[in-house]
């Protein structure tokens, strides 16, 4: 009875780890917009269309994804052009997609690189947010601003929503209000509340103390 009530805890408690680990159930898909599937070669280092794994409203994407690199020994780069796959005005269309759904309560965060096409840097402002309830939620949003006389809005940004409740539907969203930001190394993770946390350890603690009855008995 002993054995059967430990393996029971056990199979419990390996559960809960999964999702505190998950971050499987969360998933960016092309973050690194590297998936060239359906989109059009432009010349040079461009190419066109919506970049796989993303949706936007905007007609017209046209030089949307820009590689660099060297093709010797053959390691690229890859972004988005964010100026060319999204749209504040006259309507508004974002870079969007959809990240799955939470295993567990807890606060998610949402990362990403920002550069610049050209140089000199040109003026844009960047706006990320997370969404629950297809797009109908807002979770957390934030806006990045480049300036004409510095790189002020490159580098890397984390965007998190706290205390997001467990089986949220969950999608992210970029745009920009012009300029020519390029957006790379998109990704999403969560980490469980300290709550969670704490029924983690208590229960490893149960299973340490059972598991030491059971060699006695």
């Amino acid at each position: 009875m002993k054995t059967k009530s430990l393996l029971t805890l056990t199979c419990a408690l390996g559960l809960l780890c999964l999702g505190g680990q998950a971050n499987a159930a969360l998933l960016v898909t092309n973050g690194n917009f590297s998936n060239l599937t359906g989109l059009n070669y432009e010349g040079g280092p461009w190419y066109s269309g919506v970049p796989t794994g993303w949706s936007t409203g905007k007609e017209g994407t046209t030089y949307s994804v820009k590689y660099t690199g060297n093709p010797s020994p053959d390691v690229y780069t890859y972004a988005a052009n964010l100026s060319q796959l999204t749209v504040t005005s006259p309507s508004f269309a974002s870079l969007n997609q959809s990240v799955g759904t939470t295993d567990f309560t807890g606060a998610v965060t949402l990362k990403f690189d920002l550069a610049d096409f050209n140089l000199p840097s040109t003026n844009w402002e960047v706006g990320a947010a997370i969404y629950t309830n297809n797009f109908g939620t807002l979770l957390a949003n934030t806006s990045i601003v480049n300036g004409f006389s510095g790189l002020n809005g490159i580098g890397t940004y984390e965007l998190t929503a706290s205390n997001v409740a467990s089986g949220a539907p969950l999608q992210i969203a970029f745009w920009t209000t012009g300029g020519t930001p390029s957006l790379t190394n998109v990704s999403i993770s969560q980490v469980p509340e300290p709550g969670t946390w704490a029924l983690l350890m208590g229960g490893l603690g149960m299973l340490g103390t059972l598991r030491r009855r059971s060699r006695q008995a």
